[in-house]
């Protein structure tokens, strides 16, 4: 009741300020919409047509838009906030689109592209290209080596004031910086011991954590060698799973979730946490790293029952840091580390906030 009680005070304050939390979630075809400060209810459906198999997902403030990327048809797909309707679509020559990221200033989209060793620079009021940055396509691993899908450029990070933008090549052991004004490299940090995956930059750029191919866990970078960008590989975190949950799987899937344990790595907002996914056995594990090596502090069971098998692919939080959200259906207390919530969560959400009707502030994943 006392529960309950606080959900509704907190979503009557919310509505007196005039803002409104929402979070928005890719799904198979399109964006399912959830009221953040109203206990995550469901509020609409957003379909997209000609669209499904999302591959990343941002908003602008300035623009008052929301931006995914479809593998369906490769094509860059703009939403206005406003109306729920799609703006415009773009399909570049390079093929697939991948995981881009926005400038903070809202007007500029940074897109992987997988068929080539570029990330387009694309201006993000009208999906024209701007520019471009060549990194690399990468190559695949040795036949006798543990293999994974694709390569080419795949995720993307970007620093807080937007002048430097941080690429990750699926098989290189290398996060690569670029610089926004000049769309040149100035540095990789690296190398880790193996492709990269998923990864996160502390605020400060001091740290990159990133997922490697197939380890469960975590590598730690530095992100500058004295004044030069790009530092080494620091520190290996190796997470493990809960025995007791390795005996209620006994057969776990032959090919792992993204083909490798752990897809999907966090900060939290207050940079003390990082969260990283067993996409195996259904867990999240929270470390803090406000020393380092990285401090193990709890593991987080994202199934109700054992017998639910979630896979988890990646981590993201809520603006003010007090919700995680991982794919694997599951809303987390980032305080207490409780599941308080079950919603069909995906790897492609972000939660973006209005004031009187207006985008007010935008997450990122």
């Amino acid at each position: 009741m006392r529960v309950l009680t606080a959900l509704l005070l907190t979503a009557c304050l919310a509505n007196a300020s005039g803002l409104q939390r929402l979070l928005y979630v890719a799904d198979k075809t399109g964006i399912s919409v959830y009221d953040i400060d109203n206990g995550h209810k469901f509020v609409r459906k957003i379909d997209i047509p000609d669209s499904a198999t999302y591959k990343g997902i941002s908003a602008s403030v300035p623009l008052g838009k929301l931006y995914v990327t479809s593998n369906l048809k490769d094509d860059l797909i703009c939403i206005d906030l406003a109306t729920d309707k799609v703006v415009w679509r773009r399909h570049y020559k390079e093929g697939y689109a991948d995981s881009q990221a926005m400038s903070p200033d809202g007007k500029t989209i940074y897109i992987p592209m997988r068929d080539s060793d570029i990330w387009l620079v694309v201006d993000a009021a009208t999906g024209d290209p701007k520019g471009q940055i060549k990194v690399s396509h990468g190559k695949p691993y040795a036949p006798d080596d543990h293999p994974i899908l694709g390569i080419g450029p795949h995720n993307t990070w970007m620093n807080k004031d937007g002048s430097r933008v941080y690429m990750e090549v699926l098989t290189e052991p290398w996060v690569y910086i670029g610089d926004t004004k000049t769309n040149e490299l100035i540095g990789k940090i690296g190398p880790f011991s193996k492709g990269i995956r998923p990864f996160a930059v502390r605020d400060n750029e001091k740290y990159v954590y990133a997922n490697v191919d197939w380890l469960l866990g975590f590598e730690v970078g530095a992100v500058k060698d004295g004044a030069k960008w790009g530092g080494k590989m620091l520190h290996r975190v190796e997470a493990k799973t809960p025995p007791e949950r390795i005996k209620q799987i006994p057969n776990p899937p032959a090919r792992k979730p993204h083909s490798t344990p752990s897809h999907g790595i966090n900060l939290t907002p207050n940079q003390k946490e990082v969260w990283v996914v067993d996409g195996v056995y259904g867990y999240v594990y929270v470390y803090d790293v406000t020393k380092l090596p990285p401090k193990h502090v709890a593991d987080v069971a994202l199934f109700k029952d054992p017998s639910e098998r979630p896979h988890p692919g990646w981590v993201s939080f809520s603006i003010d840091g007090k919700y995680a959200y991982p794919d694997g259906g599951a809303v987390i207390d980032a305080k207490t580390k409780k599941v308080i919530a079950r919603i069909p969560t995906s790897e492609k959400l972000i939660e973006i906030d209005f004031r009187d009707g207006k985008v007010a502030a935008v997450g990122r994943r």
